[in-house]
């Protein structure tokens, strides 16, 4: 379980999280790479920061770039410190000191021999140049020196900058190189540096809350696993004579030093295969483990975007439905306000909202996610034909094109699109970016025969045999599986394909089970409810059981919007093929008999995001098929839109009609489907769509509650007992049928209103 024990700062501006006030000890990885070059990860290079002390450690290749995109300006950076001297580590230090001693701030430059020859020939070599920019400010280079010291380390003496104290010990690398300890505020950062198996390394990281590593040995996402041998037992000459820890040394150690959070960084390359090392660390070390990435904030909860319109905040952010308008289980409606019925769906809530940019060369970015699209699809084509395209296009200029996944696809969907039945209305997609073709009426097409393939392949079979591949229609707002080759005459299927390039780890989960019912993925910044209530519920009851959660001590619970909800299916699970529900096995689901009376089902999931589309196009809403997406044809039940489907239900109905069968493919509805509850592991990110004068933390009855019973806190018993003990369906009040004890016997004198319900103002007001 992940502890973290710090204030969440919520600024509102454009930039949400300001270094200048941070009184907890944060590592911001500026750099995340190698001597590799790669686009996605700078050289090595971490910024450690604590209430106005910055201290920058390593600085390779795309630091200075890095530092821009954090707000970080050089001139406030108080201390430059090198793990070693090989030149990844080093390579702009050059510029960056030169900037420092121009901006005139005092700074501490220390590392090991020869960091002090270093620092006199860059002022030897530069020194006309410095002199010259100095001189435009009325200064020169003995008014500047006497702002910095340099020193070559050697022992173990501590020593200060700032308020932040600092350790250092030697370890095993081909050069000499330290690692570095950072304490203040009563919590801990050690930064490894390059290293094999270090004895010394553990004792300078005993009990550190982060420890900063070396990912030697990491897997690479499509390579195979190669044997790694425990070092730990050979002597040093013998360690040293590679550069590079492997997986069971790195794990090895961080076991030794019994850390919180072990964090890898130093990447060879841009994807991980996070399940794979995952698996190999845990062979010695049990505790969390984080995948580094440019610009990652620890703790992870601080992680904030510094530029909103092109810096990532997270490798796997969920763009905005779009939706805007507000609608009950029949018609469109005002807006509603906290307390309402209807309140907390889709509108009520504001995520990253779509922002695309026209590059003028056939390709759109999408300014959230980092993906570049190809903004016209041309014709339809097979699968093959559809990979080749991508091999050998060459689109503004790049040739790195793939045909997306499912999730990737995903993100450009937009819910204000509008169809009804078989005629599109009004896409789901944002026309003015992207080229989207309807179906072409003179084959025999309907309007939305335009489906758009994506690269993932359903692990089952639909219509009990077809070869499946999992598609976006975004003339209708759905994702369906599609045979890969036509029924009837066996040849391959055609659909349309649009090209997608960047950004790798889109659609890549970081899930951690916190170890209190809920799971929190560091890809997204979203924390789910780990396990569902087992009870069905139609759309409005969901809106509100998500609302009155209180799961983990949090008030800020909500239904999913359609996109955040379909971010955790795991599309390499199936039922058919896996035996459980298409979600990764950290979370827990309820199974469910299918219409036929047999389990081995799994519910649909309610999101909080209307559906446009039919009579009523107000009347429906969007549903994730954790479970087979089955269809009643020919009176035979099967899966025919496939695990992971997202389709719509009813929001509304006589439970005791339900399950019933819909349209050409005879879809089951449930309408009474199941929640997942999510909230933002930040959450100044997605707040309430009008300002509120309390913190958006808590809804503001709740806070008003909060306050007027503080006086309660010793009075026995507490209502939140009484919820725990005695509230079955989670709807945050106690009726009459689910009390017990002296209250079911006093519970007419409680409820004040006559309503059946006890809440707690109720009950509150009777213990006064």
């Amino acid at each position: 379980m992940m502890k973290y024990v710090f204030l969440i700062i919520i600024c509102f501006g454009s930039q949400l999280f300001a270094q200048e006030n941070n009184n907890h000890l944060t590592a911001t990885i500026i750099g995340s790479g190698s001597p590799k070059f790669n686009t996605e990860r700078s050289g090595p290079s971490v910024l450690i920061a604590y209430k106005n002390t910055q201290i920058l450690v390593d600085m390779g290749n795309g630091t200075q770039a890095n530092l821009n995109k954090n707000n970080t300006k050089i001139k406030d950076i108080d201390g430059f410190l090198f793990t070693h001297h090989h030149l990844d580590h080093n390579e702009e230090f050059t510029p960056i000191f030169i900037q420092s001693l121009l901006g005139g701030n005092s700074i501490i430059v220390a590392g090991p021999k020869p960091t002090t020859t270093m620092v006199d020939n860059i002022l030897s070599i530069y020194e006309e140049d410095i002199s010259y920019r100095l001189s435009k400010s009325g200064r020169s280079l003995n008014d500047v020196i006497p702002n910095f010291t340099a020193k070559n380390l050697i022992g173990n003496t501590p020593f200060y900058i700032g308020d932040i104290k600092i350790n250092y010990t030697p370890v095993n690398h081909t050069i000499e190189t330290y690692a570095y300890r950072f304490d203040a505020g009563g919590a801990s950062i050690v930064i490894s540096g390059d290293l094999t198996y270090s004895e010394s390394l553990p004792v300078l990281a005993n009990n550190a809350d982060y420890l900063i590593m070396d990912s030697g040995g990491a897997i690479e996402l499509g390579k195979k696993i190669k044997p790694t041998r425990n070092n730990t037992n050979r002597n040093n000459s013998m360690t040293k004579e590679k550069a590079h820890v492997n997986l069971a040394e790195s794990s090895q150690m961080a076991k030794e030093a019994k850390v919180k959070n072990l964090v890898l960084t130093h990447f060879n390359f841009s994807t991980i295969d996070k399940e794979a090392t995952t698996a190999e660390i845990q062979k010695n070390y049990s505790g969390t483990i984080i995948y580094g990435e440019d610009l990652m904030t620890l703790p992870l909860k601080q992680n904030s975007t510094t530029n909103k319109d092109s810096t990532l905040k997270y490798s796997y952010p969920i763009v905005d439905t779009g939706v805007q308008a507000f609608y009950s289980d029949t018609k469109e409606i005002s807006k509603p306000s906290v307390g309402d019925s209807f309140y907390g769906q889709d509108a009520n809530y504001n995520g990253n909202q779509p922002s695309y940019t026209n590059n003028e060369n056939g390709t759109i970015t999408d300014n959230v996610t980092g993906l570049m699209w190809e903004q016209d699809m041309g014709t339809k084509m097979t699968l093959e034909e559809a990979i080749q395209k991508a091999k050998d296009s060459k689109l503004g200029g790049y040739s790195d094109w793939r045909i997306p996944t499912i999730k990737e696809l995903y993100s450009l969907i937009q819910f204000t699109g509008k169809v009804k039945g078989a005629t599109a209305i009004k896409l789901f997609i944002d026309t003015n970016y992207f080229n989207q073709p309807l179906g072409n009426s003179k084959n025999g097409e309907r309007e939305i025969d335009a489906q758009t393939w994506s690269s993932t392949v359903y692990v089952g079979k639909t219509m009990r045999s077809d070869v499946t591949i999992f598609g976006v229609n975004f003339v209708d707002g759905r994702i369906k599986g599609y045979p890969k080759y036509k029924p009837k005459s066996g040849t391959e299927n055609k659909m349309y394909f649009r090209l997608v390039r960047g950004n790798t780890a889109y659609g890549k989960n970081n899930f951690i089970d916190n170890g209190d019912g809920t799971v929190s993925d560091y890809a997204t910044g979203l924390m789910w409810q780990k396990m569902d209530d087992g009870i069905g519920k139609d759309w409005e009851e969901a809106l509100n059981y998500a609302e009155n959660n209180k799961l983990a001590a949090h008030s800020d619970w909500r239904l999913p919007n359609a996109k955040e909800l379909q971010s955790i299916v795991d599309y390499t699970r199936s039922p058919q093929i896996t035996n459980s529900p298409a979600i990764n096995p950290i979370f827990e689901s309820t199974e469910i008999k299918d219409p036929n009376g047999n389990l081995g089902q799994y519910p649909f999931y309610w999101t909080s995001t209307t559906h446009l589309d039919g009579k009523n196009p107000y009347a429906s809403a969007v549903y994730i098929a954790f479970g087979e997406a089955q269809g009643e044809m020919n009176g035979r039940l099967m899966d025919v839109h496939g695990a992971g489907a997202q389709r719509s239900d009813p929001k509304s109905g006589n439970k005791k009609d339900y399950p019933q069968y819909f349209g050409p493919q005879g879809d089951v509805r449930y309408v009474y489907n199941y929640v997942r509850c999510v909230r933002n592991i930040n959450n100044a990110e997605h707040t309430e769509t009008t300002q509120q004068s309390v913190p958006k933390t808590e809804k503001p009855e709740k806070n008003r509650q909060k306050n007027n019973n503080q006086s309660l806190k010793n009075t026995a018993p507490s209502f939140e007992k009484m919820l725990t003990n005695m509230d079955a369906n989670n709807d945050g009040k106690i009726s009459k049928s689910e009390a017990k004890g002296k209250l079911k016997d006093n519970f007419d004198k409680r409820d004040k209103n006559k309503d059946g319900y006890i809440t707690k103002d109720e009950f509150t007001r009777r213990n006064r």
